[in-house]
């Protein structure tokens, strides 16, 4: 399983252990252009979208979760002329229902419940967290997170929780 990134998450995706190799956008082209794949996209980059849709030629599906390139999610349905599947977007209450229909509404809860303890397991495990939460209460505070993770200056592990209300004690 290859994870692509960003040159500044390589230490962090090869960090979490679910990649057989981590590789940087601007190296794709050491990635077989035969080799089977799935793309699955978090950030939402257009150009990179199309580069890996023309590049393999074994690609299975592509699917698009995430878009935090913001300046291009008006383009984001464009993908229409993309060679090889089409990329579809991941709808979590459509994969709810298709789940619940698969197994069973008894079975898909307990599945899923299973599945979110061994998530918080993983994800905040105190001898190696990958994920961690910060919380910023009050417009002030809600800004700077924002303007911090926008310039790519934020921690891959911190979750941001943002709350525009002032906690009682907060300056």
């Amino acid at each position: 399983m290859v994870g692509l990134t960003s040159p500044g998450n390589v230490a962090f995706c090869e960090s979490l252990g679910c990649y057989d190799r981590v590789v940087t956008y601007d190296a794709l082209d050491t990635i077989a252009a035969d080799t089977p794949c799935v793309y699955i996209d978090f950030a939402g980059n257009g150009a990179l979208r199309n580069a890996i849709h023309a590049r393999f030629t074994g690609l299975k599906y592509s699917s698009s979760i995430g878009g935090t390139h913001v300046e291009q999610l008006a383009s984001k349905g464009a993908g229409k002329d993309l060679a090889g599947p089409r990329a579809t977007l991941f709808f979590a209450p459509a994969q709810i229902k298709k789940r619940t229909t698969e197994w069973g509404a008894e079975e898909f809860g307990r599945r899923m419940v299973a599945a979110w303890h061994r998530f918080i397991a993983t994800a905040t495990d105190a001898g190696k967290p990958w994920l961690r939460a910060e919380r910023h209460h009050g417009g002030d505070a809600v800004q700077a997170a924002y303007a911090q993770v926008l310039a790519g200056k934020g921690d891959p592990r911190t979750g941001h929780v943002l709350s525009l209300y002032k906690q009682p004690g907060d300056a």
